[in-house]
Formats: C-alpha cells, sequence, structure tokens
C-alpha cells in the first residue's frame, strides 16, 4: 500500500503547465502569415508559428490563397495612400511611390499579385480609387483603367526578380531596406554574365542601371512612363 501512495503522490506533485493554452483569432493569424512573409507562407508555417493545430487555421480561412488574400489586404491598408492633387502627374507619382512603399515592405507580395493567385478588396479598392480620380482629371475610361493598371504592373515589375531570404515580413525600415538591396543583388546576377554582349555605348547606361539605386532607376521609368502619358493628352 505504501507503494501506491508513493506512485500517487508522485504524479500529483508533478509541476502542472501553467498559462492560457494557444489561442488564434483571424487578426491573430493574418498577423503570423505578415511575420512569415508571402515568400514562405503556408499554412502549415503559421500553425507553427501559432503554436495551434494545422485544421484551426480553416475556420478562418479556406485556404492559404485565401489567407495571402487576407494579409495583403491587411498590408495596403498600412500603408499611407496620396489623395487627389491639383496635378494628375503628382497624384500618380504619389501612387506609384505608395506602391513601391507596399512592395518594399512585404517581399513576395510583387510575385502572390503577379501570380494571379490572389486579389482582395483592399487592392480592388485602391486600384479603383485611383481609376475614379483619373476620370476626375479629365482622362477618358479607356485611358483611366490603361493608367491604372500599367502604372501598378510597373512597380510590381522592379520587384518580380527576387524573393528576398532573411527578411521577416516586418515593415521596418531595415526589412524594406533588405529588400530593396535584394532587387540589386538580383539584377547584378541577371546582367553581368551578359554586359560583354550589349553594345559598347549602353554598357555604361546598364551599369548605372544594374549597380545604382534601384528607385532612381524606377524614378527615371516612371518619367518615361508618365510623358508618354501626357503625350497621349496632348
Amino acid at each position: 500500500m505504501s507503494t501506491r501512495d508513493t506512485g500517487a503522490t508522485t504524479r500529483d506533485s508533478r509541476p502542472r503547465r501553467m498559462g492560457r493554452p494557444p489561442m488564434a483569432d483571424r487578426e491573430a493569424i493574418i498577423g503570423a502569415a505578415l511575420g512569415l512573409g508571402f515568400a514562405r507562407l503556408t499554412m502549415p508555417a503559421v500553425a507553427e508559428r501559432l503554436g495551434i493545430s494545422h485544421s484551426t487555421l480553416y475556420r478562418y480561412f479556406a485556404s492559404r490563397d485565401a489567407l495571402a488574400a487576407a494579409a495583403a489586404d491587411h498590408a495596403v491598408h498600412a500603408i499611407e495612400w496620396p489623395e487627389p492633387e491639383e496635378d494628375w502627374r503628382d497624384f500618380l507619382t504619389a501612387t506609384a511611390w505608395a506602391h513601391w512603399r507596399l512592395y518594399a515592405a512585404r517581399p513576395g507580395l510583387a510575385q502572390e499579385i503577379t501570380a494571379l493567385r490572389l486579389t482582395g478588396p483592399a487592392l480592388v479598392g485602391r486600384d479603383n480609387r485611383t481609376g475614379v480620380a483619373l476620370l476626375g482629371y479629365g482622362f477618358s475610361p479607356e485611358d483611366s483603367v490603361l493608367v491604372m493598371d500599367m502604372l501598378a504592373e510597373l512597380v510590381t515589375q522592379a520587384f518580380l526578380a527576387v524573393l528576398p531570404q532573411g527578411t521577416d515580413g516586418s515593415e521596418s525600415d531595415d526589412g524594406a531596406a533588405a529588400a530593396i538591396e535584394a532587387v540589386r543583388r538580383r539584377r547584378r546576377e541577371l546582367i553581368d554574365p551578359w554586359m560583354h554582349t550589349f553594345d559598347s555605348r549602353l554598357r555604361g547606361v546598364l551599369g548605372v542601371a544594374v549597380e545604382g539605386s534601384p528607385a532612381a532607376w524606377f524614378e527615371r521609368k516612371l518619367d518615361l512612363f508618365l510623358d508618354g502619358v501626357a503625350a497621349r493628352r496632348g
């Protein structure tokens, strides 16, 4: 009997785990997805990050892409977007740089959108507001949609070449800087082996594009695009 009593006492005296059991709601799941970053976003990875079962996620999101769409909407809302200004060109320039900040802050998002893996009310609403603003500037409906679409594509293309590693998907300055540096590094990897095949008159300019600031090169491309829009209006 003493043996049994000793065993019972031993079992009862084991330290019990304290604290709340793992919990998750929609916002916590979206936050975990953004913390992982779009490039590493999977349902098992999110579940592991939250310390919950894989199946729990499906109570809130039907699929990985549904979760990615919700995370993208959250990212879009976190960016400060411009209101229409007196000049259409100033408005489009500010809108382009808002897109730039979005993709720099959220590595992998450009790939998600380009692969047509997601869309959501925030993304659609942002494009619609840009198009409506262009109508207000006197653009035709056809040109409003063309400019709206091409402007977004111009920024997206700048971030397609790379899925930065080592970033946590945060909106910190360090995370954005790492994304921009990854863009520069990837461009160098792609172009350097072929640089000698370009005409000598082009190599210097290409060198500036590859080695210089991605933002500075994008600014030149944006100016060229907006010059074309201005010419079309004229």
